[in-house]
């Protein structure tokens, strides 16, 4: 689990590099801090980083053998790319929430929160690894 979490948030991190050099980084802060729901926030995290969501999607759904096993079933692979997207999305918000909070910057709050809710979303992940075991 810790070389797929280290895995797509190197992912995120390049698309998340390249996003910046599109739209500047405390516009996006500011965007995931905005008000609204899971879905508004997706929106706009999906119109805002397109790069930094599709490098995370592909690292995450790519079949990535598993040490000396083959690589996981594609719906467990489909299981983290969705948990990991919802994990960033909503760390993204209260990551930026945290670094207002604490008079750090909410960029760097932002990508924090990113990587922390990626981490977050992998535990429905390991929960049904191990139950298939």
């Amino acid at each position: 689990m810790a070389t797929l979490w280290l895995t797509c948030l190197a992912a995120m991190a390049l698309g998340l590099w390249i996003d910046t050099r599109v739209t500047p980084a405390t516009l996006l802060a500011s965007e995931c801090g905005a008000p609204g729901g899971l879905l508004d926030m997706a929106w706009r995290h999906g119109a805002l980083m397109p790069a930094s969501s599709a490098a995370m999607a592909l690292a995450a759904l790519a079949p990535w053998p598993a040490g000396r096993m083959s690589a996981p079933p594609l719906a467990q692979r489909l299981l983290c790319a969705f948990a990991m997207a919802i994990g960033m999305v909503l760390g993204a918000r209260l990551g930026v929430t945290a670094a207002l909070l604490l008079g750090a910057s909410p960029f760097g709050g932002m990508a924090l929160g990113m990587a922390a809710g990626m981490a977050v979303g992998l535990v429905p992940v390991a929960v049904f690894s191990a139950a298939r075991r």
